[in-house]
């Protein structure tokens, strides 16, 4: 996730997020309009390298593909802000998507765009193995 400035804005919602709706949806809107911003900001993502058209500078690609994957994951972050303002207009925002569980406020607090619970996460998430030799 990006870096939500939002969250010093959301740490002082002591009750659940749902129910202070409008306050949690201007926050996801604002980080909406940074990441567009952003995406925005990449242009079209095609570089000056002063080489003559069929000459490539080997780090150009390099460059470009750190770029796109960049943007791709802008896109990823914006189509989650955009999901999780249509959980809040639906009412369904602060709801594990798994579980129907209540997602803890400290957890929407520091990822407003979560839809699981803690165990639900916990239990999707890959389990590492450490074996001692």
């Amino acid at each position: 996730m990006g870096d939500w400035a939002l969250l010093e804005s959301v740490e002082g919602l002591e009750e659940p997020a749902s129910a202070q709706p409008g306050a949690v949806w201007e926050l996801l809107q604002g980080e909406k309009e940074r990441v567009c911003a952003e995406i925005s900001g990449a242009g079209s993502l095609i570089h000056g390298n002063g080489f003559a058209a069929n000459e490539r500078d080997p780090s150009d690609e390099y460059i470009e593909v750190i770029d796109w994957r960049h943007r791709d994951q802008l896109e990823h972050e914006l189509r989650e802000i955009i999901d999780a303002q249509d959980r809040l207009s639906e009412g369904s925002y602060g709801l594990c998507t798994e579980c129907g569980k209540q997602i803890d406020t400290k957890r929407l607090v520091a990822n407003p765009i979560a839809v699981l619970c803690v165990s639900c996460q916990r239990s999707c998430e890959p389990q590492f193995v450490f074996h001692t030799i």
